[in-house]
């Protein structure tokens, strides 16, 4: 019987990419092993359970996560390795697995590899300074964004493109009536943002002025917790509830961070897959997938917000035409897609039980 057992290495919560990538190549008929690289990092040591113990002992910390993953890839003998982000993975170990264990051994890689490491825990940051060294020993570093995909070729890089996708497990189109009523604020916001703090999105979501905004996330201004006020934050929420804010709200923002500006991100994504009204700063990936005024409504500078906002909430026939393209190209886009392009350029067949949709962007007129 030939091998279909697929490692799936990284955070394995229920919203996790590499959760969604290891229910997709279950879809699709592969058996998957799961290493929860977040689990094995918190049990590596008694004191993980403290951030800034957490910090300070992240060396030692890799270096046993680093032996574990050994220790597992070796123990499954799995016919494709499969690793999301992982910065932890030094050379050595990407090299000694692939070594002994002789499958591809790849990495899809979610963020901006060249960012570099940053000082604010709550800023992304790269973490490690040989970032760039350590995927080159990767078989394929598959990368979300096409011009990164070219500069890492261009440092040795085995780079490939893979964009994000829609998980139908988390995203899907609901069937609610339109209106997201808040029992925390007691009100009902017309604007939505699900989103984590960052210094660029603060200052674009600040640049909206005459329209109430309902956030979700960590690490928000104080002074937009409070009820009152026209930029309201929220605790985070994860998973279908997500889903259920992008259905209701009549718009739904995505604010592309700065190092993402040339390309989409995962909300690109999960906010159509919803059957959500997407309203974000224009990118031609973006467009790509999502065609302007079709499908997804863009902004080019935060000063037309407002604007954006108001056109919007004006054109009730608007909404429903965009929300419902929008869910019609996102159900051709899902991780199920992905996972078996994965399989494909690593040389491996899709088992027949795995029937994923087209690759690339669908017309809205095909």
């Amino acid at each position: 019987m030939a091998n279909n057992k697929v490692l799936v290495i990284g955070p394995l919560n229920q919203t996790a990419l590499a959760e969604s990538y290891a229910r997709a190549f279950e879809r699709l008929g592969m058996e998957v092993v799961r290493f929860d690289s977040e689990r094995a990092l918190m049990q590596a040591s008694r004191f993980t359970s403290n951030r800034i113990l957490r910090r300070a002992l992240r060396s030692s910390l890799w270096n046993a996560v680093n032996r574990k993953a050994v220790e597992v890839a070796e123990r499954v003998r799995p016919a494709l390795i499969f690793a999301v982000k992982c910065t932890f993975f030094h050379s050595e170990t990407i090299r000694q697995i692939r070594k002994s264990v002789g499958v591809p051994f790849v990495n899809h890689y979610p963020d901006h590899p060249y960012i570099g490491i940053r000082w604010d825990p709550r800023e992304a940051s790269a973490l490690r300074r040989n970032l760039i060294e350590v995927l080159r020993h990767y078989s394929i570093v598959w990368m979300w964004e096409r011009s990164l995909v070219e500069r890492l070729r261009c440092d040795g890089v085995e780079a490939k493109y893979l964009p994000f996708a829609v998980d139908p497990e988390i995203s899907r189109p609901q069937s609610v009536v339109e209106g997201l009523h808040c029992d925390a604020c007691h009100l009902t916001h017309d604007v939505a943002f699900v989103a984590t703090y960052s210094r660029f999105r603060c200052a674009e979501v600040a640049a909206i002025r005459k329209h109430t905004i309902a956030i979700w996330g960590n690490n928000w201004p104080h002074k937009w917790r409070k009820v009152s006020g026209q930029h309201r934050a929220h605790p985070p929420l994860w998973g279908s509830a997500v889903g259920d804010i992008y259905s209701r709200a009549p718009v739904s923002l995505n604010v592309l961070n700065a190092e993402n500006l040339g390309g989409p991100n995962m909300r690109t994504f999960e906010v159509p897959g919803s059957g959500g009204v997407m309203l974000a700063r224009y990118s031609a990936a973006q467009d790509e997938f999502f065609p302007e005024n079709e499908a997804a409504v863009y902004y080019r500078s935060p000063a037309e917000l407002d604007d954006k906002i108001e056109w919007v909430l004006r054109n009730p026939d608007l909404r429903v035409r965009i929300r419902r393209n929008a869910a019609r190209l996102a159900a051709t886009q899902t991780y199920d897609v992905r996972a078996a392009q994965v399989l494909r350029e690593c040389g491996l067949n899709v088992p027949a039980a795995g029937k994923p949709g087209p690759a690339y962007p669908r017309s809205l007129t095909s």
